[in-house]
């Protein structure tokens, strides 16, 4: 994660843009490798994209993590606030201006790593315990698939649940899932066992207050697509393998 700190430092704290007015406030969870906490500051791959973006934009915001229905909403109801990393879906599409996509994750299931069982498909992960999260696309999708699930507060109570053998199975990203095993000392401990979609069909965005400032919005999308553009994506990604 070598650079984070310079990457964010033009962009973390609010203050008024000459002209635009603009004070933004960026919401997001913990949900490593894209959006994290790491010494007290958020940090991640989403997080250094968009804090490239604002310093091409001349642009500043604010970083805050919290849970992920908070976030959400905050980014609907409070104007110059944008939510990320949000996978657009046909739910969500009229709450929110959309920029990105910014990063994506396939969807996978994955169990404890002594667990024998295999799955051909989601009508074979109904018969057992899933954990998804409150207000996550990726929970929602494997409803619509038919999988029943127990819903936590946070992503990270359904890595402490699999672990303890409280479910059977955990809704997760194909990056995030090892990564924060990983980080909870328990890499080794899970396996993916069945791919509920591709990281095409869930690319992740920043969604904006519909009230975000027409010009302020054009600004940011254009930074945002030019950083892309550069490659500068694969480059931070690499920090974080």
């Amino acid at each position: 994660m070598m650079g984070t700190r310079q990457h964010l430092g033009a962009a973390l704290g609010f203050c008024v843009c000459a002209q635009l007015a603009c004070a933004l406030t960026f919401v997001t969870e913990d949900y490593p490798p894209f959006n994290m906490q790491v010494d007290g500051e958020v940090s991640g791959i989403a997080t250094e994209l968009l804090a490239q973006a604002l310093q091409r934009a001349g642009l500043q915001a604010s970083f805050e993590l919290m849970p992920w229905a908070r976030a959400l909403f905050l980014a609907r109801s409070q104007p110059d606030t944008c939510v990320y990393s949000a996978v657009r879906t046909a739910e969500r599409e009229r709450f929110y201006r959309w920029i990105g996509p910014l990063v994506a994750d396939e969807i996978k299931l994955f169990a404890r790593a002594d667990n024998p069982l295999r799955l051909n498909s989601a009508a074979d992960a109904s018969k057992f315990r899933v954990g998804g999260y409150n207000g996550d696309a990726y929970s929602d999708l494997a409803e619509k698939m038919g999988i029943p699930l127990e819903r936590a507060a946070s992503d990270v109570q359904n890595l402490l649940k699999l672990r303890a053998g409280r479910i059977d199975l955990w809704v997760a990203g194909s990056r995030v899932g090892p990564y924060r095993a990983r980080l909870a000392g328990f890499q080794n401990g899970i396996k993916p066992v069945l791919t509920l979609a591709s990281g095409k069909d869930t690319q992740m965005w920043l969604a904006c207050n519909p009230q975000l400032g027409g010009a302020t919005f054009d600004r940011l999308n254009a930074a945002v697509q030019a950083v892309l553009k550069a490659g500068e994506l694969e480059r931070i990604s690499a920090r974080y393998r």
